[in-house]
């Protein structure tokens, strides 16, 4: 009973909460807190309604514009550009190239310096024999081992003299170059006159001065990464390459298959802008070539009274293509300067797919002096054999 009469009451003081509280405000008849809420929501569905036609009418001229594009032509480039990037490709080349060339030329140097040595080391290991025969200890194999050691550390003994020799030479150098305390004392004052200058005019320190360097740009840096790239795919895709260590050869002329691949590989990244401004006597013809190249080979056929009856009227390879000279031993191969040598790589298209072949002079042979022949590869180690040099 004490319940129903306590929810009674409690009902009843709600009921009178309603009836007395402040009436909520009207607007037409509605309560305006259901038209705010309603046009809250038309006025975000119409927001949201405008953004996706506009988005839709942005997307329209894109796709048109897209198709436009495809169909304008490409915009080619001017002759400075090509300039530009030929002259970017070549100093590439050459600081690519300058530590092989660095490497060789200290071979060289210590092969002269040994040379010159050549009597004295000779008498060391000759001396050495001499006593060793005397003692009669040693057998004629541990005696020849033996020298040789001698004679190889007599060789390294000289080289090493030579190094410690010209670090003493440049070392004094470098100290007789040095500033006395006076010296830089006057240095010293001599700057800050000069700064003092430079402030009186207004002018700019050495370092904050414009730079007259051509600077190279993005673009000119991404279109010669983009050629070297281009080259070495292209490559990648030729068929008839030789094995770096293979030996290819056409009569009396030989060279390697690295040589051959550092040509091909040049023919492709110069073939836009070909390099060479100057004649160039070929050392086996009488012929000048004053082309650039890469250049068209001549693939012009054999006389039908060749002396090989098999070559009669025949062409050196199927198809007409570039040509590029080979340089044996060379960093980066023939890059625009000094002769261009015998032998020559021919790159070509047949049936979709691109080839290369070695042709070269060979007068041998018979016929005309200036005929082309197919070179003859000879298989070399092949890179999976295992040798200490391939570990250095």
């Amino acid at each position: 009973m004490k319940f129903s009469i306590s929810f009674v009451a409690l009902v009843s003081t709600a009921l009178f909460a309603v009836v007395h509280a402040a009436p909520a405000p009207l607007c037409n008849g509605e309560l305006c807190s259901d038209v705010a809420a309603r046009e809250v929501i038309d006025v975000t569905f119409d927001d949201l309604a405008v953004r996706a036609k506009g988005k839709a009418k942005a997307a329209a001229p894109a796709k048109g514009a897209a198709k436009s594009s495809a169909a304008a032509p490409k915009k080619k480039s001017s002759g400075s550009q090509k300039g530009n990037i030929s002259q970017g490709i070549l100093d590439v080349q050459k600081k690519q190239g300058q530590k092989q060339r660095t490497k060789l030329q200290k071979a060289s140097n210590n092969a002269k310096l040994v040379q010159k040595k050549t009597g004295d080391i000779k008498k060391t290991v000759d001396d050495f024999r001499t006593a060793e025969k005397a003692n009669g200890k040693l057998n004629s194999a541990q005696l020849n081992a033996k020298s040789d050691k001698l004679r190889n550390a007599e060789k390294s003994r000289v080289i090493s003299n030579n190094r410690k020799d010209t670090k003493t030479a440049k070392t004094a150098q470098y100290a007789s170059k040095k500033n006395t305390p006076a010296q830089k004392t006057a240095k010293k004052v001599a700057q800050t006159a000069r700064r003092a200058d430079r402030k009186a005019k207004g002018l700019p320190s050495p370092a904050n001065q414009a730079s007259t360097k051509n600077r190279v740009s993005k673009e000119q840096k991404n279109n010669v990464k983009q050629r070297f790239r281009a080259a070495n795919d292209k490559l990648r895709k030729t068929e008839g390459v030789p094995g770096r260590k293979d030996t290819v050869s056409v009569g009396s002329h030989k060279t390697d298959g690295r040589a051959v691949r550092q040509s091909a590989f040049n023919s492709y990244l110069h073939s836009k802008t070909p390099v060479g401004n100057s004649p160039f006597l070929i050392s086996d013809c009488s012929d000048i070539s004053t082309f650039r190249q890469p250049k068209n080979f001549n693939n012009r056929p054999y006389a039908s009274t060749h002396k090989d009856a098999k070559l009669a009227n025949q062409k050196a390879i199927p198809q007409s293509g570039k040509e590029y000279p080979i340089i044996d031993k060379n960093p980066n191969g023939w890059t625009g300067q000094g002769a261009v040598g015998a032998l020559r790589t021919v790159t070509y298209k047949q049936g979709g797919k691109r080839k290369l072949a070695v042709v070269g002079h060979d007068t041998s042979r018979g016929g005309d002096a200036n005929d082309h022949y197919k070179a003859t590869v000879s298989p070399g180690k092949r890179e999976l054999d295992l040798d200490f040099e391939d570990f250095e």
